[in-house]
């Protein structure tokens, strides 16, 4: 990626910068549109891939998250290379059962390599300024356990 790219994608994500985690780089409540912008500055090779080998591709992670109720990317961002992976979405608690569903449809588990939705760790939370999950657990309770009560955001993270 060229200087004045990695210039773009760093000035574009950086209001999404978390600076209280101690993380540097790591990414919170990005919108759709602005994720997908990022994925414009990015290789075609590195947005359709699956980068971890279980997380889905950033490019289907950014349209799912635009499908759902009020969908946002979390993920991380290392400036001086101009690289950005989105890791996981969160969505408006209603949308939970279809966000793993959705995973699970999609993302199945194909000879060696396990479900997506299986590698996934779920996060419950009280809202979208809330500092700690209140719950979490791996991807298939989505499907199979009732969400804590006070529960306003749901996530789906990859390693």
């Amino acid at each position: 990626m060229t200087a004045p790219a990695a210039e773009a994608l760093t000035a574009l994500l950086a209001p999404y910068t978390d600076p209280t985690l101690g993380q540097a780089g790591r990414l919170l409540d990005v919108p759709v549109p602005v994720a997908a912008r990022a994925l414009g500055l990015l290789p075609s090779d590195m947005v359709g891939a699956r980068l971890n080998i279980v997380r889905p591709p950033m490019t289907w992670l950014v349209q799912l998250a635009g499908e759902l109720r009020l969908g946002r990317l979390i993920g991380s961002l290392t400036p001086s290379r101009g690289l950005v992976a989105f890791d996981g979405v969160q969505v408006d608690a209603v949308a939970a059962g279809e966000l793993a569903a959705r995973v699970a449809a999609a993302w199945p588990a194909v000879g060696d390599l396990p479900a997506a939705l299986e590698s996934a760790t779920a996060e419950a939370w009280t809202s979208w300024t809330a500092e700690w999950p209140t719950w979490s657990g791996p991807g298939t309770d989505l499907l199979t356990r009732p969400l804590p009560a006070g529960t306003a955001v749901v996530g789906l993270w990859w390693d």
